[in-house]
């Protein structure tokens, strides 16, 4: 079973924080060593790296022509642009070349619109614009819930923490927030809507990934493992 990893980030996330080391270059090298079918680039708030990528990935196409490159972002999806919330994460890849110029729209209207929080920049896109663009240019979108910093993960680990201490409202509170996101998710993207989950070893992650398996059967979503690579070994 060959396997496409759909969360990668690459120094284009370096944009407003020091994130990442990887080179484009070298991280799809990367990918090719390990035998994946192919990769996304979805840096942080930024398509900087996509033409590099795009260069590259074409160059590719002789000697691997099965091999995939996507080209995405990784956003801060919230309902406003109110400062002192949390900022929610989440991936989007091109499908087509509608999908990438999806991406742009959404990406300028995040950045002309940023604003300072908490010592940094925030590029943030709300769930109004997802909507917009989404019905503009519809099926050119695939969308994952990204990490433990994304929406589904953090609702879902409230949802656990609230068990484990007899909140039920907080637990009712996490459960609706869930509900009312995967389908927000569903009724956009449909089939290109992925529920994401990480092979890491916090005992955090390890919870909100037994539970996730759970919600993705629950709402019938396909998972997809995304390793947050920011680094190449």
């Amino acid at each position: 079973m060959q396997r496409f990893e759909i969360h990668s980030h690459t120094h284009y996330s370096n944009i407003r924080l020091l994130d990442c080391i990887n080179r484009p270059v070298e991280l799809i090298k990367r990918a090719l060593e390990l035998g994946l079918c192919g990769i996304a680039i979805t840096d942080h708030d930024c398509l900087s790296g996509h033409m590099e990528i795009n260069k590259y990935a074409l160059g590719l196409l002789e000697d691997h022509p099965s091999f995939k490159v996507g080209l995405g972002n990784e956003i801060y999806l919230c309902g406003s642009r109110e400062m002192g919330q949390k900022y929610f994460h989440f991936i989007l890849i091109a499908k087509n070349k509608l999908g990438h110029r999806a991406l742009r729209e959404l990406s300028s209207r995040a950045w002309m619109n940023s604003y300072w929080d908490r010592g940094m920049e925030r590029v943030v896109t709300l769930y109004s614009d997802i909507e917009e663009i989404v019905n503009k240019y519809p099926g050119s979108l695939i969308a994952s819930t990204a990490c433990l910093g994304g929406q589904l993960s953090v609702e879902t680990l409230n949802l656990i923490n609230a068990e484990k201490t007899g909140d039920n409202i907080g637990a009712a509170t996490a459960h609706q927030n869930i509900v009312n996101f995967v389908l927000w998710c569903k009724e956009l993207f449909g089939k290109d809507f992925y529920i994401e989950c990480a092979p890491g070893c916090s005992k955090e992650q390890i919870a909100v990934n037994k539970r996730l398996k759970s919600i993705a059967d629950a709402f019938e979503v396909s998972m997809v493992i995304g390793t947050d690579a920011h680094y190449l070994k």
